[in-house]
């Protein structure tokens, strides 16, 4: 099979430009400022990005292994390297958060403080199952230490779900329909906060959107036919692409945490497969250096955002000694406690917290990710039989959120 331009260069860069621009709207959606940017309506509900993740990860991780994973050697290898590239920058910013943690605790110690220490959400019970990466099975009554992790606990267990099922049955159609139907169903049944579920059934959420990206990757596969009969025009292809990125803003923006929500991950599988083709003007605009060098470091990005969501305000309020939350009017009459004082000064929070995440980002990229992947990739090379063949798992390497 020939591949789309994109797969030609072994990456589907378009869709890391994608991955980039949805790891900056989560970081948006955690930091809650005083600016007319909290009450937008892609802002608020940017949670369901994440489901543009799983389905992203479901499709680059069968595009590189559904032919590979055809013997208990091969599950291995894959396995090894999803875990060589998600957990070494997990550990770092676990540790991260937990020297966070001690700083409060003896800050505490000389100056009492209303919020405790070591409990609830930073439990030393929670650090061992963070530690673990089972901290998003159900085992917590809501997220804990470096909350959006959660999705990083499902991947990987995600992963392992489908390596089985690949060696043991392969991966056919009938299972990801089967999955695209219930998962949906059992969510409704389940999460009383739509698609916004975490901690709890956040395993059946990143299963279904996984699933729905492996079925992305079954119907790439008959492009060059399609293609034969149906040249994508770029002109045709802009058009098509516009308006699946309205579609997507006017879907987020709509969909909240209603019954709407459940069908996010459609939604993002329908945009995989119009931005993996590349063939339109902004497929070209999301492979410009800024948005790859963005999606380079999404990983980064979403991992690291929430420490400076936590760590900001208590930062400023040091320097400019003065709490800076304010209560904000909302367009329905109520308030939201949000930090900064007026529009001007949280929209200027807003970026500072998003630079700060990019800079710390591209630290993490170069002296955490990177050199874990590599040494990982080596390693596994250096174990793996004679004759065998290794895939660059780095390859769009998995858009974990």
């Amino acid at each position: 099979m020939q591949p789309p331009s994109a797969a030609n260069a072994n990456r589907f860069e378009a869709l890391d430009g994608w991955r980039g621009l949805c790891a900056c709207l989560v970081v948006m959606f955690h930091f809650h400022g005083y600016s007319p940017i909290y009450s937008w309506g892609l802002i608020r509900n940017s949670y369901l990005f994440v489901d543009f993740f799983f389905v992203l990860s479901g499709f680059v991780i069968a595009w590189n292994y559904a032919m590979r994973l055809d013997s208990w050697q091969g599950v291995r290898r894959f396995l090894l390297l999803r875990v060589g590239r998600v957990y070494p920058l997990h550990l770092f910013m676990l540790l991260c958060f937990l020297a966070y943690e001690v700083l409060r605790h003896l800050s505490a110690r000389a100056q009492p403080s209303p919020f405790p220490t070591f409990e609830g959400g930073t439990a030393p019970i929670a650090l061992l199952s963070h530690f673990f990466l089972v901290h998003s099975l159900h085992l917590h009554d809501g997220l804990t230490w470096n909350g959006p992790s959660w999705s990083i606990s499902t991947e990987l267990w995600t992963y392992v779900l489908f390596a089985l099922l690949s060696v043991w049955l392969g991966v056919r159609n009938w299972m990801l329909g089967l999955v695209a139907l219930a998962a949906p169903l059992l969510l409704v049944h389940l999460s009383r906060t739509g698609m916004d579920t975490t901690y709890d059934w956040g395993l059946i959420r990143c299963v279904f959107g996984f699933a729905l990206g492996t079925a992305c990757y079954q119907i790439l596969r008959l492009w060059p036919q399609v293609q034969r009969t149906l040249p994508a025009k770029p002109g045709v292809m802009t058009m098509l692409e516009c308006l699946m990125v309205g579609a997507v803003i006017v879907f987020v923006a709509a969909a909240g945490t209603t019954a709407l929500s459940f069908l996010a991950p459609f939604v993002f599988a329908v945009a995989v497969l119009v931005f993996s083709v590349e063939a339109g003007w902004l497929s070209r605009l999301l492979r410009t250096p800024l948005l790859k060098w963005l999606g380079m470091l999404s990983y980064s990005i979403y991992m690291t955002h929430f420490i400076f969501v936590l760590v900001l305000p208590r930062l400023v309020k040091r320097l400019v000694r003065q709490d800076l939350w304010t209560p904000m009017p909302l367009p329905t009459g109520q308030y939201v406690m949000v930090f900064g004082r007026d529009n001007v000064e949280g929209t200027l929070l807003y970026g500072a917290v998003l630079a700060l995440t990019v800079a710390f980002s591209a630290f993490t990229y170069r002296w955490i990710e990177t050199p874990g992947r590599d040494w990982t990739r080596r390693w596994v090379r250096g174990a793996k039989p004679s004759g065998a063949t290794l895939g660059q798992s780095g390859t769009n390497s998995a858009p974990v959120p």
